[in-house]
């Protein structure tokens, strides 16, 4: 991902926080035939340094893994929006616009690890699972399923761990434009009837 200077951020917590908020990733690595990719929801481990995941078994991402060199990327994807250069109040007075992308995104890359024994299998879902009940009332645990049911499960998966060490977190909310431009460009996309263009408003009011 190209972190353009006027849309990068280099604050490593601002970057970690987004993948909680949006913890579904595309990841990606090379195995002996090419690129392989898998989409998954990832856990940042107690650490702070490392991702948790999970893939079915016969997902044949975690064999290319392993056939990859051991090096994978992931990304994560917030709000997105297309720009229209008629958002800008500045295009009536010299026409000197042309559309654009908004968007939100972090990108990880790292060595990634795999663990195929189904009895090892434990810490990979409950990270997951503590993580996404854990705002709920009632939260699932799971420890309310059968035993001998969740060992099943396991068998049927295979966990890794990716560690972050190199990382690309990137805003595109129109920073670069004029208050009045980036405005328009907000009042446009929150008046849309299309969710992910609303969501992109509510981005671009944040402080940035």
């Amino acid at each position: 991902m190209h972190p353009t200077p006027a849309f990068h951020y280099d604050d490593r917590g601002e970057a970690l926080a987004f993948i909680s908020a949006y913890p579904f990733a595309t990841l990606a690595v090379n195995g002996k035939q090419g690129p392989v990719t898998a989409l998954v929801p990832l856990v940042i481990d107690n650490d702070g340094l490392t991702l948790l995941g999970h893939v079915a078994r016969m997902n044949r991402f975690w064999e290319a893994a392993r056939q990859g060199g051991g090096q994978a990327v992931a990304i994560f994807c917030g709000a997105d929006a297309y720009v229209s250069p008629s958002f800008y109040p500045s295009k009536q007075e010299h026409g000197k616009a042309v559309p654009t992308w908004n968007y939100v995104a972090v990108e990880i890359r790292g060595e990634i690890t795999i663990e195929t024994q189904a009895e090892a299998m434990m810490p990979y879902i409950t990270a997951l699972t503590d993580k996404m009940e854990s705002h709920r009332e009632g939260p699932w645990q799971v420890s309310d399923a059968p035993d001998d049911y969740i060992a099943k499960l396991s068998r049927g998966i295979v966990g890794f761990r990716l560690s972050i060490e190199d990382v690309t977190h990137v805003k595109k909310v129109s920073q670069n434009k004029s208050e009045a431009d980036k405005q328009g460009v907000v009042q446009s996309l929150a008046n849309s009837q299309n969710m992910s263009e609303r969501a992109m408003a509510m981005e671009m009011t944040k402080t940035h």
